[in-house]
């Protein structure tokens, strides 16, 4: 009997200091994930700042019938940085805060860092912090759901392979900042354009452009028009040539400074059929905005050499 006592007591003892354990750990989880997306932030964006957006993503909602008792934007800055409250159930809720910056052209990286709150009578929850790795996974998956949705959302421009022969062209390598580069280049043609009509050479085909870099604030880049034969050059001006072959190729209508668009048409097109660009993009310049005045009619072809 006084065994049994005994053994009851430590029983007892265990459950008490058990318990007690339970409530003195910690009941917030800390994940965070990044990916690397084949659109611009703002397309991004547009998925993350707004509740009803995300249907398209975030899997445990089907419908937006709901959607704004589950999700809770609390605040977004400059349109790089959200933070939402979500709650997912009766015990459990996590604050999701998401982070934007590009990468490069046309990319960006996102990371959410998600952490979870439990109820403290949850007791089951440090349990599945050591051992389940499914909340990290889900993670993972929205940021490749949100890829997928962005990536999704070229505007219906028409993207085709297409085999470029060789051609030659002439042109004038510049740089300047961003918001200088379209008019920076209305003036590279027209010194291009004087050139060849002093020069008697015969222009073939429409304008070009090549970017060597371009990013957020600076670009590289090259006018050319063009021309069937070479013929000696002088200053800045130099005879180029654009190799021939496989290219990814926009059919982009509209106004020169929404050119990004159709970049990111085709960037995306290269990802999501698993190709490679192998040189710098280009563009041609197919509609002659001195006879045609409405920008939504200008046609520019863009350009990405993929293997």
């Amino acid at each position: 009997m006084k065994y049994t006592k005994k053994i009851g007591k430590i029983v007892a003892l265990t459950i008490l200091t058990t318990a007690a354990l339970f409530y003195l750990l910690p009941n917030v989880a800390f994940i965070e994930q990044t990916l690397e997306i084949g659109t611009t932030p703002d397309k991004i964006f547009e998925l993350i700042n707004r509740p009803e957006n995300w249907v398209e993503w975030y899997t445990p909602v089907k419908d937006s019938s709901n959607i704004e008792s589950i999700i809770n934007i609390r605040s977004k800055k400059n349109n790089r940085n959200v933070t939402a409250i979500v709650t997912i159930n009766d015990k459990r809720s996590a604050i999701m805060n998401f982070k934007l910056r590009p990468s490069g052209i046309g990319s960006s990286m996102l990371t959410i860092s998600s952490r979870l709150q439990f109820r403290q009578d949850s007791l089951l929850h440090y349990l599945r912090l050591m051992f389940d790795r499914s909340d990290e996974r889900k993670i993972i998956n929205y940021l490749e759901n949100i890829g997928d949705a962005a990536i999704a959302k070229t505007g219906g421009i028409d993207v085709h392979l297409q085999r470029v022969d060789t051609f030659s062209y002439i042109g004038i390598i510049d740089s300047c900042a961003l918001d200088d580069v379209f008019p920076r280049m209305a003036n590279l043609y027209v010194e291009l354009l004087v050139f060849g009509a002093r020069s008697g050479i015969d222009m073939t085909a429409r304008p070009i452009s090549v970017y060597r870099k371009l990013d957020e604030k600076f670009a590289v880049f090259e006018v050319g028009v063009p021309i069937d034969e070479q013929k000696p050059v002088s200053g800045r001006i130099k005879y180029k040539t654009i190799a021939g072959g496989e290219n990814a190729v926009a059919s982009f209508y509209g106004a020169y400074d929404t050119l990004e668009d159709g970049h990111n048409a085709v960037q995306n097109w290269i990802i999501r059929h698993n190709r490679k660009q192998t040189g710098y993009a280009w563009e041609m310049y197919v509609t002659d905005p001195t006879t045609e005045p409405d920008p939504n009619k200008w046609l520019t072809k863009i350009y990405y050499p993929v293997n």
